[in-house]
C-alpha cells in the first residue's frame, strides 16, 4: 500500500506540473524574439525572454526593443527604410508584430518615432503609452488602418501619461502595467530645436547641400552630417512597405514635438520594494532639447500670424521666457529632476538635435551631465542624421566633450548603422558594476 501511495503522489505531481507548464508559443513569435533579442536569450518553446537580464536591441533611429524581467516592449516603432523584405535594415513590420510586445512607449509623435505604432498595437493588443496629444494621433491612425483594410480591429489602447497642456517637468507619472517587476516613471521634457541661443563654446556639425558639406558659422565642414557615398550601392533600396500599406502616423494635431522621457528601474528585490544601492536603472530619451535656454521645437497653430504656439506659456520660438517652476527656469527644473534620478546605469540618449548646425551635440551633453549614466548608448542617428553618418556624429561627440571641458565620460557604446541593428546589448542587473 505504501508503494502505491508514493506512485499515486508522483503521478499527481507530474499531472500538476504538466498543467502548470507555460503554453508553447507559436513559431513566428519564437523566431521574431530570437532574431531581435538573440536566440541564446529566448526560450525556444515558450518564447519567454531571460527574466534575469535587461536586453536592448536597436531597430534603427531611436527605436529599440527592450526586454526586462521577461517583459517585452518597444521604445518607439519607426523603422528607417522600412521595406517589404529585410535589406539594409534587417527588420520588417512582421518582425515587430510577431514578437508580441506587451507595450509600446512613444517618446513623441513625429513620424520618425511613432510611425507603425497604431498598426502594431492593433495586431498585438499592446498598450501604447504616450502624451495625450500623441494618443490623439494613434486614434486617427487606427481608424485609417481599418478604412484602408489593413486590419479589422479598430481599437487601440493608448494611455495618456501627462496632462494635456502641462508644462514640461511639472509631472512625474508612473506606469503600473509591469509593477512590481519594473518601476517606470515618465516626465515631459523638451524636444530638440534650433531656436535657442548659439553657444560660442559648442562644436557645430556641418550641414549638407547636394551631397556637399556647407561651412558652419565657425567655418568648419567636419564633422558633417553626410552619408558615405558608397552606402547606396552597398545597400540598394528594396520595395518600401508604403508601396503595399500606408501605416504612417497622422500629422494632424499638436502631438508631434511633445516629448516624454522614460525612466525604467529594475528593483533588485523583485517585490517592488526599493534598494537604491542595487537597483538597475535605464533611461530612454529620443530627443534632447535646449535645457540651457528652456527652448523646444515650436509647434505653432497653423494659419496664425504672428505664429501662436499650441503649448501654454511657450512663445512662437518654442521657448519659455520668464516661466518658472519651483523658482527655476523650465530647463533648470528638468535638470534638477534628472539629478534626482542620477546616477543611472544605462542611458539610451539622443545625440542629434535639430540645432546641430548651431550647437552641435551640446544639448545631448546637458542630459548626460545631469543623468550621469555609467553606459551611454546614442540614438537618433538615422533620421535628421543622414544614414551612414553615425561615425561623423561620434567624432563630434568627443569634440563636444573636449570643448565643454568634460574629462570624465561614461562608457560609450556607439551605434553605427547598419552594423549594430539587432545586436543585443545584454545587461545583468545583479552585476556589481551597477552598485
Amino acid at each position: 500500500m505504501r508503494k502505491k501511495i508514493v506512485l499515486l503522489a508522483s503521478a499527481l505531481a507530474l499531472a500538476s506540473a504538466a498543467r502548470a507548464a507555460p503554453p508553447q508559443a507559436n513559431a513566428a513569435e519564437v523566431a521574431a524574439r530570437s532574431k531581435i533579442f538573440g536566440a541564446a536569450n529566448v526560450d525556444a518553446r515558450t518564447a519567454a525572454v531571460n527574466p534575469d537580464r535587461v536586453i536592448v536591441s536597436w531597430l534603427t533611429n531611436a527605436s529599440f526593443a527592450l526586454a526586462a524581467r521577461g517583459h517585452v516592449m518597444l521604445l518607439d516603432t519607426y523603422v528607417t527604410r522600412l521595406e517589404t523584405t529585410p535589406g539594409r535594415t534587417p527588420v520588417v513590420i512582421g518582425d515587430l508584430t510577431a514578437m508580441m510586445p506587451e507595450a509600446i512607449m512613444l517618446g513623441h509623435g513625429h513620424f520618425d518615432h511613432a510611425d507603425n505604432a497604431a498598426y502594431i498595437a492593433q495586431q498585438t493588443g499592446a498598450t501604447i503609452y504616450a502624451s495625450p496629444e500623441t494618443c490623439d494621433n494613434m486614434a486617427i491612425d487606427a481608424a485609417n488602418n481599418v478604412s484602408r483594410g489593413y486590419t479589422t480591429n479598430s481599437h487601440v489602447h493608448c494611455v495618456s501619461l501627462t496632462s494635456r497642456g502641462s508644462l514640461p517637468g511639472t509631472e512625474i507619472v508612473g506606469i503600473d502595467q509591469f509593477w512590481p517587476d519594473l518601476d517606470i516613471k515618465v516626465l515631459k521634457h523638451l524636444h530638440s530645436t534650433n531656436t535657442g541661443v548659439t553657444d560660442p563654446q559648442s562644436v557645430p556639425i556641418a550641414a549638407t547641400s547636394g551631397g556637399v558639406c556647407q561651412p558652419t558659422a565657425k567655418g568648419n565642414t567636419f564633422p558633417c552630417n553626410l552619408q558615405d557615398p558608397r552606402d547606396p550601392a552597398l545597400f540598394p533600396a528594396g520595395a518600401p512597405l508604403s508601396s503595399v500599406m500606408n501605416i504612417a502616423t497622422s500629422r494632424a494635431g499638436a502631438g508631434g514635438p511633445i516629448a516624454l522621457m522614460f525612466i525604467i528601474t529594475v528593483p533588485s528585490r523583485g517585490d517592488g520594494r526599493r534598494d537604491e544601492r542595487h537597483d538597475f536603472r535605464l533611461v530612454w530619451n529620443n530627443t534632447a532639447g535646449d535645457l540651457v535656454d528652456s527652448c523646444a521645437l515650436p509647434n505653432n497653430v497653423p494659419g496664425t500670424n504672428p505664429p501662436q504656439p499650441f503649448e501654454p506659456q511657450q512663445d512662437s520660438r518654442g521657448c519659455f521666457p520668464g516661466v518658472t517652476v519651483h523658482g527655476m527656469s523650465v530647463g533648470q527644473n528638468l535638470e534638477s529632476i534628472m539629478d534626482r534620478f542620477a546616477p543611472v546605469d544605462v542611458q539610451l540618449g539622443s545625440v542629434v538635435s535639430l540645432g546641430y548646425n548651431q550647437n552641435g551635440e551640446r544639448d545631448a551633453f546637458t542630459y548626460i551631465q545631469h543623468l550621469q549614466p555609467k553606459v551611454f548608448v546614442p540614438n537618433h542617428v538615422t533620421a535628421v542624421a543622414a544614414e551612414g553618418s553615425s561615425l561623423e556624429w561620434k567624432v563630434a561627440f568627443f569634440q563636444e566633450a573636449a570643448a565643454l571641458g568634460i574629462e570624465q565620460l561614461p562608457e560609450v557604446d556607439w551605434l553605427v548603422d547598419p552594423n549594430d541593428y539587432l545586436r543585443p546589448m545584454v545587461f545583468d542587473p545583479s552585476d556589481a558594476r551597477w552598485r
